[in-house]
């Protein structure tokens, strides 16, 4: 069964709507993601420029990602890489 199948789960319509600052979160996350996949890690410096983001906020959030094993920091080489969270979200979605 589906989450969206079980009938003791709110349907779209009846769940409220998350906070705004929540879903800004969210994409902010993402983002930083995105852009240490995509060069392959990243300082805390170069997350801010490509996002746009203050360095206090893409430091903020990346340290979240490194405490929840979805980004690990290499602090001798001041970087972030992407951690085993997300590697065994890619394996899973290649299967």
């Amino acid at each position: 069964m589906r989450i969206s199948d079980d009938p003791s789960e709110p349907t779209r319509a009846s769940r409220p709507d998350p906070p705004t600052g929540t879903v800004q979160t969210v994409e902010k996350t993402l983002a930083i993601l995105e852009v240490v996949a995509d060069r392959g890690g990243a300082t805390a410096k170069e997350v801010a420029e490509a996002t746009g983001y203050p360095l206090p906020t893409a430091y903020r959030l990346l340290h979240a990602l490194v405490s929840a094993d979805y980004l690990v920091h290499l602090r001798d080489q001041k970087r972030f890489e992407l951690g085993q969270k997300l590697r065994a979200l890619g394996a899973a979605a290649a299967r």
